[in-house]
């Protein structure tokens, strides 16, 4: 049996079982190793067992809850929004300190997240409280007793802030918790708190459960306050028409766009990317912006939906919190806008004039492409264009919301009144409020609809389950109740069996598509040289580069990769790249504009070869040629791609040449750290 194995991992989507390894039957495959709740294929047949598969789908489409994750998207976006900083070396200040770039967006976002846990909170009591427990109360016929609404709000409070903290604490002891390898770590590298300037080569990256425990408890703190100021300004307004708890949430709406201000300013420089036609900046606010504006929206939707319950229309709960609600609709117009213009720029912009023009007569073999598919290819290609520069169009978005919200809210303000009463509550007249008051609750009726329809469907929970593949790739380090991270199972999985091999004398070669690619990255970085030695990596579809390395260049940036890249197989090229023009997600991985790389290999799209007359007599029995002129592929069918099977067997010949023997153990970072 060959002593090097294929070791691959699929990207985003769901399990693909089998099929990651190129078979259409499940009884063609046998399970080699398992996982917690993930597996480890091979082919069947004795000479295929040297060509093994990762499926970790799974940890993000099997959990029948999944599609309340929408749910937590707001915590989601704000703790990815931490890991959104320059490179460590390329600080533009005070690297080290407490008042650097680094440690103030880092603090920034930690404020932001525990006034985000507050306003959940705060919305929540809102609803319960003021519209159903005493205002909802007060209109009925039969006139209950307003202190048993207000109490049971409360209860209703307690409980939803209750399950959603519970969620955290659940999902911590079956992620966090989890260990590396033993032969990972080295003697003295056990799982601690958080470092300065940890990276993914750190071997205990991806378990720092003592860190997740103690923001818990500042998160619990902040919900435990966030419900103490509910009940004392209950206490205070008691007997008035109306509780007015929305002030609160005034105040903290006021303190995050002010927060998010700072978080702008401080995150606008970056460093440590790859040069890129265009960089995109304050990306971490941009990220915290638009979990506060989703947060806000949301439950102004909720609220507007609840009012409607209100027997008597001039009794409808229009209060403070809601005196913003036309900016919602502004900014879902501003966006629409925005994100149609940007798609359109990028399509028009797409062209394929380097494509060879059909000359083959109708009815004979094709030789290239006629005007129709040129024109497809330039918008599949101006398409991937923009799926590239998705980071400006975040940033775009969330500055547009800030902007709107800062306008309206200072031309609204009442400086001869309190701050909490800035905001007067809209009298309900101008079209702007009528449309919100359908609008907002529309989206949370659909938005709930979603969540119905994923439960039950499986492509819907697919679609929905590729947001969370790429957004919960990040430990919760700086939001407890994001949901929780696949990466704290998948790269100690994935390293394990790497390990089995290496320490069994086989060499391997990672074979990884899309946001396999980045777990990949993940496993490798913090392994000791000697393993990296006998390792070739292998990425299709790659977006380490073309996203994680634009928009978290401290942890996939230049000096990253080219570490990484390095030390892969005994110090030479052990590191290749396939990409196409048409892929959106994927890219070059070396390259920059202008310029290329030998180890990124460009592949047609579409494919250009083999002829009629190259095609074998007999059907490969796996993962056959792809027919040449007639598909644009973007981001799938690689394994199918002629320079993809031809690099397999160039890295797997290399990899026959590197001595198999193990040395003692080293000391020290990985090489990549």
């Amino acid at each position: 049996m060959s002593t090097v194995r294929e070791l691959r991992i699929h990207g985003v989507g769901g399990s693909p079982g089998e099929a990651l390894l190129g078979l259409s039957r499940p009884d063609d495959a046998v399970v080699v190793g398992e996982g917690l709740g993930t597996v480890f294929l091979a082919r069947r047949e004795e000479d295929g067992r040297s060509v093994e598969g990762y499926d970790w789908g799974a940890l993000t489409s099997s959990s029948a809850l999944q599609p309340l994750w929408l749910l937590l998207l707001p915590f989601t976006l704000l703790n990815v929004a931490g890991w959104m900083h320059p490179a460590f070396d390329r600080a533009r200040w005070g690297r080290g300190a407490w008042w650097g770039q680094i440690a103030l967006i880092r603090g920034l976002v930690r404020a932001l997240g525990v006034l985000l846990t507050a306003s959940w909170t705060l919305w929540v009591g809102v609803v319960a409280v003021d519209f159903l427990g005493y205002q909802w109360v007060g209109v009925l016929p039969s006139r209950p007793d307003r202190l048993l609404g207000v109490t049971a709000g409360f209860a209703v409070t307690v409980c939803l802030t209750g399950l959603l903290l519970w969620i955290g604490v659940s999902t911590k002891q079956r992620f966090e918790r989890q260990q590396p390898d033993d032969d990972v770590l080295g003697a003295d590298e056990r799982p601690r708190t958080w470092g300065r300037e940890e990276t993914l080569a750190d071997r205990t990256f991806f378990s720092h459960e003592p860190s997740m425990t103690r923001q818990l408890r500042w998160h619990v703190g902040a919900a435990g306050l966030a419900g103490a100021a509910l009940l004392a300004k209950t206490v205070l307004a008691w007997g008035q028409p109306r509780l007015l708890l929305g002030e609160l949430v005034v105040v903290v709406g006021g303190a995050q766009l002010l927060l998010l201000g700072a978080l702008a300013v401080v995150s606008w420089p970056t460093g440590g990317q790859y040069p890129t036609a265009r960089r995109p900046r304050a990306l971490a606010a941009a990220a915290a912006t638009l979990s506060v504006a989703l947060t806000n929206g949301f439950m102004s939707g909720a609220a507007l939906l609840v009012g409607r319950l209100l027997p008597d229309p001039a009794a409808r709960p229009w209060g403070p919190e809601l005196a913003l609600v036309d900016v919602f609709v502004w900014v879902l117009l501003v966006w629409v806008v925005t994100g149609a213009l940007f798609v359109w720029w990028h399509r028009r912009r797409g062209e394929a004039a380097d494509l060879p023009p059909r000359r083959s007569r109708l009815g004979q073999e094709l030789d290239g492409v006629d005007d129709r598919w040129r024109e497809a290819v330039a918008r599949a290609r101006g398409l991937a264009t923009a799926g590239h520069a998705a980071p400006v169009l975040l940033s775009l978005l969330a500055a547009e919301f800030w902007v709107l919200a800062m306008l309206f809210g200072l031309r609204r303000a009442d400086l001869g009144q309190p701050p909490w009463r800035w905001l007067p509550p809209p009298d309900g007249r101008a079209w702007l409020f009528q449309a919100a008051t359908v609008v907002l609750p529309a989206l949370v009726i659909a938005t709930m609809s979603l969540v119905r329809r994923a439960t039950g469907a499986v492509r819907v929970r697919r679609s929905v389950g590729i947001l969370w593949d790429v957004l919960t790739f990040w430990p919760r380090r700086f939001h407890p109740l994001a949901v929780r991270p696949y990466t704290e199972r998948a790269v100690p999985e994935f390293q394990a069996r790497l390990n089995a091999h290496l320490t069994a004398g086989r060499r391997v070669l990672v074979s990884a598509h899309s946001q396999g690619s980045v777990i990949a990255f993940a496993t490798l970085a913090p392994l000791w040289p000697w393993k990296l030695e006998r390792c070739a990596l292998l990425t299709y579809g790659c977006p380490v580069t073309t996203l994680y390395g634009a928009v978290f260049p401290a942890y996939f940036g230049r000096d990253r990769v080219e570490r990484l890249r390095a030390a892969l197989l005994d110090g030479g090229r052990g590191w290749r790249n396939l990409w196409r023009r048409t892929d959106p997600i994927g890219g070059a991985a070396f390259g920059s504009p202008g310029t290329a790389d030998p180890d990124d290999v460009h592949v047609a799209d579409p494919a250009a070869e083999p002829s009629s007359a190259e095609v074998p007599a007999e059907a490969a029995p796996l993962e056959d040629y792809r027919r040449a002129w007639v598909q644009v592929a973007g981001h799938s069918f690689f394994l199918r791609e002629r320079p993809l099977k031809e690099t397999v067997a160039e890295l797997a010949d290399a990899l026959q040449t590197v001595d198999g023997g193990r040395p003692g153990r080293g000391t020290g970072r990985a090489v990549t750290g």
